[in-house]
């Protein structure tokens, strides 16, 4: 090659690149000044108020105040379509630890216990499905119940 044609190679590589670094540069600016507000990922506090926000329901229910079962208790998860809970028996008696409804359902009622028997409610529009765990020898045992509220017009 002789050394016009690695010039105006040269020269034009630098071009390309001086173009390119120069237009995402612009288009970084314009972009910010079209929509006036930088874009940014949201925090995990901001996503879980759009979440409440937008359906009205908590997303995960967090307990006021916390209820620990004596170390060695029996403890068990349970998981519909509705939403899961996590319980513990201490003795005869149940404790609901922690609840976390699915997506689209809010919680309605708690009895977190420690009682006899414990319960949570998950609610979708119209319909309530309650989760009730009490202990059997010593081990979680749930059961739940749906309904469906209809109005008339």
């Amino acid at each position: 090659m002789n050394r016009h044609t690695l010039l105006g190679l040269g020269g034009w590589l630098a071009a390309a690149t001086l173009t390119t670094v120069a237009s995402t540069w612009a288009v970084s600016l314009i972009g910010v000044h079209i929509t006036g507000q930088d874009v940014r990922p949201m925090t995990l506090s901001e996503v879980e108020r759009t979440l409440v926000s937008a359906t009205g329901n908590p997303a995960l229910a967090r307990p006021a105040r916390p209820v620990s079962p004596r170390p060695g208790a029996a403890t068990r998860e349970f998981s519909y379509g509705e939403g899961s809970v996590v319980t513990a028996c201490d003795a005869d008696r149940a404790v609901l630890l922690s609840w976390s409804p699915a997506q689209g359902y809010g919680v309605g009622r708690v009895e977190r216990g420690p009682a006899p028997a414990v319960s949570v409610q998950f609610a979708s529009g119209g319909d309530r499905t309650t989760i009730r765990v009490t202990c059997l020898a010593g081990s979680p045992a749930a059961t739940t119940q749906s309904t469906t509220s209809t109005t008339s017009e």
